[in-house]
């Protein structure tokens, strides 16, 4: 291991020294060229006088900043008015080093880190303002935390995206790792009058239909005010194939079946092995034969009990479609006046809108609380004491079922901000900003599962594939309707809705000149984030399939039925137990119907082919003679919806108070820019959830659900703290095209809301695994130090080095604790708190006393985490090397590595942290024509930790993740010499047509794998 080490860093260090001699000898030649500048101020010049246009301007423009920066700050720059070099922000911002961006399963990057810390500790700003987005971040995401789903805001409305990753005084707390502002178009970015349009024929491939979007910009400057208006718009056609398995398992075998003490010692056993073989479990067996060791073994030739026992397989392996429309729109209005040249007003607004209609359905093979019998049955180690993965084998007793998820998300971001500058005198300024937005989102999930037949004969015959997608295939026609029954089917009514506001005022006070100031300011802001659940399932699941839409029908141990039988009902105003006990007051009396809405002589009907080969519900159909709309609108609440996330609310409201000096002077003859303060910030922070405590007047009840309602209330917890944050940056240039910069700081992120929320909340539908709040968290505190060189070879050419380290205090770790479900009454949980599907899984683990439940709780560690790494970014021209003028390439690298001390020396690690990414691009810009290839690449890293569905040593980790991008365009108006012609575009992204994929514990144990194929893209722009 030290060895292969020891042979990275060599080849990392051979590369970065690589890279920087050729720069030099680049930069050497320019230097031929060039006459030495007399001055710093002089040098700006040489990149001001070059004239470049479209994607080459956007770099020109990116290095100026980054020169004249004094900290450690990176920009991407608009080429033109309404003309972003990337169609997606988080996009644009991986091109910078030490960014990473998180995608969606359907390619497109959504969140982004900074420095190998996670989205939450990222802070992102639009126009120098807080903003928070309510959405819930990927399919069926549970995004609780602060990240900001950035797909929602369209880059056409947009200049400039400023990443600092040295913090100074003035910038607003909250983001550890870096800070990001969003810089919306303003009027006066081109005077006079500036119109727009662009319009996109865009083709996802697997999905095989055409969507489009499009643009319209516009702003007029009357003198000393001005006006600009734009909307964008965009409907995407998507179709993604995956693979996912919800987590692997292994058997619970009982001590007839491994007599050893080791049994089950790696933990985990979601299924259990009959001791008997069943009737009908198919694949030759005899009915009644026991199920001992013997028996296995000899059913198994070749492993050892300790295989059997510790093997794993997928809990719910599964194929899976998800296609739709995702709508999105956008608008923007600016307007500022400048009555002098000493005062400027300024009123920034945007609403965003995102409405995506999808169909996810899911294909699975039913191992999770089943009783599947292993065959033949063939592992990957010799050895598994701590584990191996199952390559295949025949699966007996076994069910299969599929799922059909209608989903309906809907996200909207609104916000206001106004603001001014005013030079009061020559050496003082005052600037003063208001901001406002608020968010909202709901996520319908409504969901249908029917299944194949217990004891019907079913067997799997499964294929590890070595670690690829594997393969399940079923003695049972699959794509036949009459294969599938209600049985231990269900229908579930899981809804989730969110709302997120920020308001604020920030002021500052500038007392000085260029060579020396003094700045400081105040800032007071307001954040409010609230998730509520409702859920209708047990409801909704006795009127479609249980028997009787009039009750809440339970089948043994208050189990719900879900048989499909036509027994005439009673009437359906019984629905609701509670009527008459004060708890129904307003509730719509529903009507009368007789047994199951959707019987099982019927359901076959409903079960048509699918557009990709595969069957689906005929949901318009079946949402209509369930009644499924009236159970939407009457659900009540829950404590977690579909996505996993939990009911809760977080409010934080912050002052801060800064001061900070700046200036420029002379340090041993070099000329230096310097940067120092300090911020102090108070936080009253407010967390709250939703708990929700059982009627005691039901603990005699044992059939019919119920008759009294949970009771459900808010439970707030309150909390203040401070923090003083200091920060000092210097930057000098050695030479008039050399830079060096130093920056010391502490940055802070506030704690997970959902870590913080009180109570207990189970993410599963088995109520296996759950998570346990803990309000006492304190933030994350972080101590920075950035060392860094810049050589700028020349119009937008510079190489930059910069090494950085991160010690990060109260890093937090999850704490795991296996018991007993009964044990949970400490928290006040009890078993007729559960849903009814919850309440059937534990019955078929063996009842609240025997099932056993992994809760998960967050605590900050005693010791702290530090991050180091390397980033590089090397932008050059090759105007001068080779015979024709336009080409260039541009790369970004980013290394880092992380230890923890104290109690973190176990192993806690910063999740989803790549020890390497790169973004490598060539680029061809002349006479009108533009052409990029971009490549990113992104290493493997660990993305959950250990204890993963109760195995002790189970982990998540991603794959290393490789897209190649192709973007083109042509402006006819240049190439034909005809003003007012418009440009063309052609784009492709994931030309390389890469999956994304995870594995689980071991690197053959596929965990999920994601195809959202090729993109093709076909635009027109014009401009007036």
């Amino acid at each position: 291991m030290k060895l292969k080490q020891q042979k990275s860093r060599q080849s990392r260090r051979q590369m970065a020294f690589g890279l920087t001699v050729m720069a030099g000898l680049i930069a050497q030649s320019y230097a031929q060229d060039t006459a030495p500048a007399a001055s710093a101020q002089a040098d700006a010049a040489p990149m001001t006088v070059v004239q470049v246009n479209g994607y080459r301007n956007s770099l020109l423009s990116s290095a100026k900043d980054k020169k004249e920066a004094v900290g450690f700050q990176d920009s991407i720059n608009s080429e033109d008015f309404g003309k972003f070099p990337d169609k997606n922000i988080a996009e644009s911002l991986s091109r910078i080093p030490g960014v990473g961006v998180s995608r969606d399963i359907t390619g497109e990057g959504s969140t982004i880190q900074i420095r190998g810390l996670g989205s939450s500790f990222t802070k992102i700003l639009l126009n120098g303002a807080p903003i928070a987005v309510a959405s819930s971040g990927p399919i069926d995401g549970a995004n609780t935390n602060r990240e900001v789903d950035l797909d929602l805001l369209p880059t056409d409305l947009f200049t400039k995206l400023t990443v600092s990753k040295s913090p100074t005084a003035e910038m607003i707390e909250g983001g550890a790792a870096g800070v990001v502002n969003m810089r919306s178009a303003r009027p006066f970015d081109k005077e006079g009058r500036t119109i727009s349009a662009s319009i996109t024929a865009t083709n996802q491939q697997i999905a095989d239909k055409t969507g489009g979007r499009g643009s319209f910009l516009a702003s007029q400057t009357f003198g000393n005010w001005g006006i600009l208006g734009g909307v964008t718009f965009s409907r995407q056609q998507v179709h993604t194939t995956g693979w996912e398995t919800v987590g692997y398992t292994n058997a619970n075998l009982s001590a007839a079946q491994n007599p050893a003490s080791t049994r089950n010692n790696t933990g985990g056993g979601n299924f259990t092995i009959p001791a008997t073989v069943p009737v009908g479990a198919g694949n030759g067996l005899v009915t009644g034969q026991v199920i001992d060791q013997a028996w296995l073994l000899a059913h198994n030739p070749g492993l050892t009990i300790q295989q059997i026992d510790n093997a794993i397989v997928p809990r719910l392996g599964r194929t899976m479609d998800y296609f739709g429309t995702k709508d999105k729109g956008s608008a923007i209005f600016a307007a500022e006046y400048r009555p002098s040249d000493n005062l400027h007003f300024y009123l920034d607004t945007m609403y965003s809108k995102r409405d995506d209609k999808m169909t996810r359905m899911d294909y699975d093979w039913s191992v999770r609380n089943g009783g599947m019998i292993p065959l033949n049955m063939t592992v990957d180690k010799s050895d598994c004491s701590n584990g191996c993965t199952v390559t295949g084998g025949t699966f007996a007793n076994t069910q299969n079922f599929f799922e059909h998820g209608y989903r309906h998300d809907q996200v909207d971001m609104k916000g206001i901000n106004p603001g001014m500058e005013w030079k009061i005198t020559p050496t003082l300024k005052l600037d003063a900003q208001l901001n406002y937005t608020k968010s909202n989102f709901t996520h319908e999930a409504p969901t249908v599962y029917v299944i194949t037949p217990p004891n019907s004969g079913n067997t799997v015959t499964f294929n590890n594939n070595n670690g690829g997608i594997p393969s399940v295939v079923a003695s049972t026609d699959l794509n036949n309707p009459a294969s599938y029954v209600w049985n231990t089917g269900r229908v579930n009514v899981q809804n989730e809705f969110r709302t997120t506001e920020t308001k604020g005022f920030h002021s500052d006070l500038t007392w000085g000149d260029e060579k020396f100031n003094l700045k400081g300011g105040i800032a007071y802001d307001d954040i409010q984030r609230r998730i509520r659940a409702t859920d209708n399932s047990a409801a909704w699941q006795a009127a479609v399939c249980g028997n009787n839409p009039s009750v809440f029908l339970l089948g043994p141990n208050g189990a719900p039925a879900c048989d499909g039988a036509s027994t005439p009902g009673a009437s359906a105003a019984a629905l609701y137990p509670g009527y008459g006990t004060g708890y129904t007051a307003g509730a719509t009396t529903p009507l009368t119907y007789g047994g199951s809405l959707i019987p099982q002589s019927k359901l076959a009907s409903y079960i048509v082919p699918g557009p990709y080969g595969k069957p689906i519900i005929a949901w318009d159909r079946f949402a209509a003679d369930s009644n499924y709309q009236q159970y939407y609108n009457n659900a009540p609440a829950s404590g977690s919806s579909s996505t996993g996330a939990s009911s809760g609310f977080i409010g934080e409201k912050t002052t801060g108070l800064y001061f900070e000096a700046n200036g420029k002077t002379e340090l041993a003859g070099f000329p230096t820019r310097y940067n120092a303060g300090v911020r102090y910030v108070r936080t009253k922070q407010s967390v709250g959830s939703l708990n929700s405590i059982s009627d005691p007047r039901n603990a005699t009840l044992t059939l019919n659900g119920s008759k009294y309602p949970n009771i459900d209330q808010w439970v707030y917890l309150d909390t203040t703290y401070n923090n003083t944050l200091p920060s000092g940056t210097i930057a000098i240039n050695l030479r008039n095209d050399l830079v060096a910069r130093a920056a010391l700081s502490r940055s802070m992120t506030r704690a997970d809301p959902n870590a913080l929320r009180p109570g207990v909340n189970f993410s599963s539908v088995s109520a296996d695994v759950g998570s346990v709040g803990n309000p006492a968290l304190k933030p994350y505190l972080s101590d920075n130090i950035d060392l860094g060189l810049d050589w700028y070879t020349g119009r937008e050419g510079y190489v930059s080095l910069t090494g950085f380290q991160k010690k990060v205090d109260g890093f937090t770790i999850n704490e795991n604790i296996t018991s007993p479900f009964s044990s949970l009454a400490a928290y006040g949980i009890n078993y007729n708190t559960l849903t009814p599907n919850q309440q059937t899984a534990i019955n078929s683990r063996g009842g609240p006393d025997v099932a056993t439940v992994v809760l998960t709780r967050a605590r900050n560690a005693d010791g702290d985490l530090r991050i180091r790494g390397l980033e590089l970014g090397w932008v050059q021209p090759l105007d001068k090397i080779l015979p024709i003028r336009g080409f260039g390439f541009n790369e970004t690298a980013t290394f880092i590595t992380q230890r923890a001390s104290g109690e973190g020396s176990n192993g806690f690690v910063a999740l989803g942290v790549p020890k390497r990414t790169n973004n490598f691009s060539v680029y061809y810009e002349n006479h009108g024509y533009m052409a990029r290839l971009s490549h990113t690449f992104s290493k493997g890293s660990q993305v959950a930790g250990a204890n993963q569905n109760g195995i002790t040593n189970a982990a998540l980790f991603s794959d290393n993740y490789k897209q190649l991008d192709f973007s083109s365009s042509i402006d006819l108006g240049e190439v034909f010499d005809k003003d007012g012609w418009p440009s063309l575009s052609f784009d492709i992204v994931n030309l390389n047509n890469d999956s994304r994929r995870t594995y689980y514990q071991f690197s053959n144990a596929n965990f999920s794998q994601y195809s959202p194929g090729r993109t093709y893209s076909l635009g027109l722009r014009a401009k007036f």
